[in-house]
């Protein structure tokens, strides 16, 4: 396991197979915290399939080469993590490639916050797609999210639209 960064006594590496788990965990916490929120009470039996369908997308997409994941390691513990998914998509004007990037499952333990470990792991994801010729990296983010990615030069896009069915 190759270290890429190091924040204080933290590494920052690319995850594992090994690592699996505990970013499923963190993709859960991240959907329970957005969910409390709004007021919102999180389901814990769609909170566990989740996880578990989340675990699932990652064993298949690491094997694959379409995902990657970043951890932020203190000791031995994850404490923040997060992931790029590269899909086909369609060529346009200011991008002839098909491949973009979708940046996701951002997140980090509550008592590693306003530690920079969200915008080290958004910036490893979007060196990654820059150094793999991907200009177009998309994400969702939360109202919390929102100023660090901002900070890091992310834009809203408003031509985007989105049908829930």
């Amino acid at each position: 396991m190759d270290t890429i960064a190091a924040i204080g006594d933290s590494t920052i590496r690319v995850a594992t197979e090994e690592d699996i788990p505990r970013l499923a965990c963190h993709h859960r916490l991240m959907f329970e915290e957005i969910q409390e929120s709004t007021g919102t009470a999180p389901d814990p039996a769609v909170m566990a399939v989740l996880e578990k369908e989340y675990a699932a997308k990652l064993a298949r997409e690491f094997k694959s080469g379409t995902c990657i994941s970043w951890v932020a390691v203190d000791g031995d513990r994850i404490v923040a993590s997060g992931a790029v998914s590269i899909l086909q998509y369609v060529p346009v004007p200011h991008d002839l490639s098909c491949q973009v990037a979708f940046l996701h499952s951002v997140y980090t333990e509550k008592e590693y916050r306003h530690q920079h470990y969200a915008s080290r792991i958004t910036r490893e994801a979007a060196d990654f797609c820059r150094d793999r010729g991907i200009k177009r990296l998309y994400l969702f983010a939360s109202n919390a999210g929102i100023p660090m990615y901002e900070k890091i030069g992310f834009v809203p896009v408003p031509n985007m639209m989105l049908l829930l069915q």
